[in-house]
């Protein structure tokens, strides 16, 4: 069995994640501030949620140049307003390009739902090469699983492709 380096798993990550059209961007702790503040710009984001992080990307986040912030959503209704949401992810998958989050009490699964454009800020040591090794590190310790493979995308009845109607139009994916 070929073990598989964490090079080729990045790029095996982005080649998928492109494919199932997420944009991908690899960049660094120091780079994550500059990093979303282009997107914001892009996108013309003026309202965001922000999940808690749990290191000094929250330091970093609460300095975006943005009309709102909010990092504890009082209803669907508010989430329903915002722009974008930034949040972590637990694990990625290679082999599809799957974003994987876990159920926790303090993620809103209408924060990655509802927004128009959802950013995900992932460390690479959370990339698995299948989902056969997602399963196999979390050993079904875990009460709901939410997987998402690029951005929201539906057709109609004449197959025409309309993007973001169950789900965020874009989804970038911060890889440090």
């Amino acid at each position: 069995m070929k073990v598989v380096g964490e090079t080729d798993l990045i790029e095996r990550f982005k080649f998928e994640f492109e494919r199932v059209g997420g944009i991908f961007i690899e960049t660094t702790s120091q780079g994550i501030f500059n990093n979303i503040s282009s997107i914001i710009t892009t996108e013309n984001i003026a309202r965001v949620f922000i999940e808690k992080f749990e290191n000094e990307i929250d330091d970093i986040l609460k300095n975006l140049s943005v009309t709102q912030i909010i990092t504890q959503p009082h209803s669907i209704e508010q989430l329903a307003q915002i722009d974008a949401s930034i949040t972590g992810c637990d694990f990625l998958v290679a082999e599809t390009g799957t974003i994987v989050f876990i159920h926790k009490e303090n993620r809103f699964k209408s924060s990655i739902l509802l927004p128009r454009i959802h950013i995900i800020i992932a460390d690479r040591g959370k990339i698995c090469s299948t989902f056969e090794e997602l399963f196999a590190k979390t050993a079904g310790k875990f009460d709901s699983i939410f997987m998402v493979t690029g951005p929201s995308r539906t057709a109609d009845i004449e197959k025409v492709i309309v993007p973001g109607v169950h789900g965020p139009q874009k989804v970038y994916l911060l890889l440090i």
